[in-house]
């Protein structure tokens, strides 16, 4: 008998302190530096060469689709583009594709793959190069530097990004400068462009996207 008055007692003052608590919140994951997202953009490419005396440049339609996706701080990344010549008898179009794998965490992401370039006819028909970019969040600042970014469009560079606007230098020698301005809380128009010289070849570009991010995407910074 006294053991079971004991255990009424001992179950009561149980309920009792339960009662008392707090409601537990549901688990929530961690926020990461990228959120699942994916970008069409279209604009004008310019590239050739310059020597002593002269040079010669040719004019492209760029056309461009890519986006990442996140499973949980996994990351992958794919991107084709295309490029057009706006005048006959010059350079043939080229076509590039891009799948990069890595990691995104709280304050920054490192990813890594290969970029497949081929141009129809063309020798070699297909190069296969590699390409990879890391992220780091610092404050309100996200500093970013790669190789081969942009579906192999940009040789290297190295910059930082602050809210909407994100300034790069391309090395050697040129410049890299984007800007969102957002039309709704999940799109945004993206500007971008890039300018710069590699030895004898030059080349500028200039496009107009549209951003977008899915409804799962957890709330975050942006790259």
């Amino acid at each position: 008998m006294r053991a079971l008055l004991l255990t009424l007692v001992l179950g009561a003052s149980l309920t009792a302190r339960a009662q008392g608590l707090p409601p537990s919140e549901p688990y929530a994951p961690p926020a990461r530096l990228l959120v699942n997202e994916v970008r069409t953009q279209v604009g004008l490419l310019v590239g050739g060469y310059g020597f002593e005396g002269g040079g010669w440049d040719d004019a492209f339609f760029l056309n461009s689709t890519s986006g990442h996706y996140l499973f949980g701080g996994f990351t992958a990344e794919a991107g084709l583009l295309s490029l057009v010549p706006l005048e006959r008898g010059g350079p043939q179009s080229s076509y590039a594709l891009s799948a990069r794998l890595g990691y995104t965490g709280e304050r920054w992401s490192v990813l890594a793959g290969p970029v497949l370039q081929a141009t129809y006819p063309g020798s070699p028909l297909i190069q296969v190069l590699p390409s990879v970019k890391g992220r780091y969040r610092l404050g309100e600042v996200t500093l970013d530097a790669a190789v081969l970014d942009q579906q192999g469009m940009v040789p290297a560079h190295v910059g930082a990004t602050y809210g909407p606007v994100g300034l790069a230098y391309v090395l050697p020698l040129g410049a890299r400068a984007h800007a969102r301005i957002p039309l709704s809380p999940r799109v945004a128009l993206l500007v971008e462009g890039f300018a710069f010289r590699l030895s004898s070849a030059r080349s500028a570009m200039l496009t107009v996207g549209i951003v977008g991010i899915p409804p799962s995407s957890r709330s975050g910074a942006t790259p």
